[in-house]
């Protein structure tokens, strides 16, 4: 802390005039005391008289002054806020609503709440609610000017069980709820000029999970010889009715996914159109835009793509569960007609026609999905492994084919476009797989490995040792998969540039993509390259909801293992990662993260050799554990920590 340390009194001597403005967080101690503390970790007194402009957790610009010897700072600009949603309680006074926030976020803690005349009569005092700030007084240029909240979700009994969700949501400062409906005055179709095609006689079905309700995927297939198909992918449309920088999509812009968590979704548009107008719900005429695509007996694809505009209807909503079952030739169900019924068929050829082109390209992890399974009320039920069936392996190829094709056009019309771009190992770690790929006699240059060939040769060959343990480890030096406005390659797709466009009801990055498909179509190739605050905000955002998301797993897991006849099983486990003080491993039936401390390893730690680095422990000289081994353990300790468990 260097506030009126020996630096700053220098600074005061040396400056007579005003020092230039400069960027800090705010920090509120007490109703008369803050702080504003910068990046350099200097730290200013704010005088009293400026506290109602700010609060706690603000980036703000601010002037220096120099009052009686003592820099003070003056705030004059919000640069970014840390707090945008919050919890708390309703204060009438004097026919004025106010909220006071749970945490302390104000010198005073009280703010002015806008009250929407359809709630005004039922609000009461000590209601507990989520409100979200609308106004700051930095944001605006008259003085006189305080913090308004608006009221996002009132907390009662039917919907108290979420506010764990809601808590966690606004650690992150995401959205808790849907937008809504009424930004929505009227809907109708923008692109009124734009022709589109007809093809509501063709027999489209959609397969998605049964409870799904935002639909964006159609699929329609001919066969034009033993050895060709002709593919039709449609998808939802929703910048037929959403102008680029209008309201919604400007919100769109800002929350960029719809965030799917354990037992809560928070969609990316208003319901009334993610479910209704855009969805493609069965028998109902919607707006689409189409790949058309020839795909081969060998799995590779036609040169030939054509996108274009139209009108489909969906013949039937289909599940994963009742496909994959017909398919595998289990269970009662079946399909409605014999149109549908050559629909699938088709469709399950075009996948092994495509498993071909997958086989010989996309590296697979074979990660293991879990799913928590909820109770009326928020309560958990039980946790099981979600496996990926057939059926969702044949729509997960037509979305990848499909996006190829988008990566594709976008590439060669305009050079740019919203692309995923994955990278595989880091390259600052190259040095460290090469160590590793050694002890498994599988020797390659440095220049080879940062390469796509090099990347898909590396994991087919540890695969075909099942060298599980190398696996684990090389996967610690692998860069993330990022969003950008300029093509690159997707290592794990084995592909030279990716961008999706499949999903534009549940990505903004797609629905970007769609107006960008839809000017090529019109040949408009003068259009304007995507800003990159777009790509720049999908990575954070996509960050913030996978922290958001493992936060709830962690918190209900905890939940879920406070129940006594569970804890007290013997689980079978796999060692995830080995440290200095113990090691992490995942339960192999419900995938919870647990932690076995080194004094639970042996008896005498003085015995216990743990190297860290390359995964293993000693005990008297004898390897005893290495990641990736199976375990069996019971648990010890349920805390907010995490789970502790003894191997036995």
């Amino acid at each position: 802390m260097l506030y009126n340390n020996f630096l700053l009194l220098q600074l005061k001597k040396k400056f007579k005039k005003n020092l230039p403005p400069i960027k800090g967080c705010v920090k509120i101690l007490n109703q008369k005391t803050g702080i504003l503390e910068t990046d350099k970790n200097y730290i200013y007194n704010i005088p009293y008289i400026y506290l109602k402009y700010i609060m706690e957790g603000d980036y703000i610009l601010a002037n220096i002054k120099n009052d009686n010897n003592q820099l003070q700072v003056i705030p004059i600009r919000l640069l970014k806020s840390n707090i945008n949603f919050f919890e708390g309680i309703i204060k009438k006074k004097n026919n004025i609503i106010y909220i006071i926030p749970e945490k302390k976020i104000l010198y005073k803690n009280i703010i002015k709440c806008n009250i929407k005349k359809n709630i005004k009569n039922i609000i009461k005092n000590g209601d507990k609610v989520i409100a979200k700030i609308i106004q700051h007084p930095l944001n605006i240029n008259r003085e006189n000017n305080i913090f308004v909240a608006e009221i996002t979700e009132f907390l009662n009994k039917d919907n108290k069980y979420l506010i764990p969700w809601w808590t966690i949501l606004l650690k992150y400062n995401l959205s808790i709820n849907s937008p809504k409906s009424s930004l929505c005055k009227k809907i109708k179709l923008l692109d009124d000029n734009l022709y589109r095609k007809d093809l509501t006689k063709l027999c489209f079905i959609t397969i998605d999970n049964k409870d799904t309700k935002d639909i964006d995927d159609a699929l329609y297939i001919e066969k034009i010889s033993e050895k060709k198909l002709l593919v039709y992918v449609a998808i939802a449309d929703p910048t037929a009715y959403i102008e680029k920088d209008n309201e919604i999509d400007q919100i769109a812009s800002k929350r960029m996914f719809t965030n799917y968590l354990p037992g809560l979704t928070i969609p990316l548009l208003p319901k009334i159109l993610s479910e209704n107008f855009c969805s493609l719900n069965p028998n109902q005429k919607r707006p689409v835009l189409i790949c058309k695509m020839i795909i081969h007996k060998n799995g590779s694809l036609s040169k030939k793509i054509i996108f274009f505009t139209g009108w489909i209807k969906s013949n039937a909503k289909l599940n994963y569960h009742d496909v994959s079952n017909w398919l595998e030739k289990t269970g009662n169900w079946e399909p409605d007609n014999n149109k549908i019924k050559q629909q699938i068929i088709f469709l399950y050829k075009f996948y092994l026609y495509r498993k071909k082109w997958n086989c010989q390209n996309i590296v697979d992890f074979n990660n293991t999905d879990y799913k928590f399974i909820f109770g009326d009320k928020g309560q958990i039920v039980d946790i099981i492994i979600e496996k990926k069936r057939i059926a969702h392996k044949i729509i997960e190829t037509a979305m990848i084919t499909a996006n190829i094709c988008a990566s594709e056009i976008l590439y060669k019309k305009l050079g740019f476009g919203v692309y995923n771009v994955y990278y595989g190992f880091n390259i600052n770690k190259i040095n460290k797989i090469i160590e590793l790929l050694n002890e498994c006699n599988i020797k390659y240059n440095k220049s080879f490995l940062t390469t796509l060939k090099g990347y898909k040769e590396i994991y087919n060959k540890l695969y075909d040792l099942k060298a599980s343990f190398i696996l684990n480890r090389i996967k610690k030096y692998q860069l993330i998969t990022l969003f950008n406005t300029k093509p690159g390659p997707h290592f794990s797709l084995g592909l030279k540039r990716y961008a999706t466009w499949t999903s534009p009801i549940r990505k903004f990055g797609d629905m970007v993509n769609h107006r960008l498909i839809k000017a090529i179509i019109n040949k408009k190739y003068s259009i304007a390259k995507p800003l990159n605050d777009i790509f720049i905000n999908m990575n954070k955002k996509r960050y913030l909801h996978k922290k958001a998301k493992n936060d709830l797993s962690n918190f209900l897991y905890l939940q879920y293992f406070k129940n006594i006849s569970i804890r007290s099983k013997i689980f079978i486990s796999e060692i995830i990662d080995i440290f200095y003080y113990g090691i992490k491993i995942r339960f192999v039936k419900n995938g919870a993260y647990a932690f076995v401390p080194k004094k639970f390893l042996y008896s005498n730690i003085d015995y216990i050799n743990i190297n860290q680095e390359k995964g293993v422990i000693y005990i008297k000289n004898k390897l005893f554990y290495k990641v990736t081994d199976k375990i069996k353990v019971i648990i010890k300790e349920v805390n907010i920590s995490g789970i502790i468990a003894k191997i036995i």
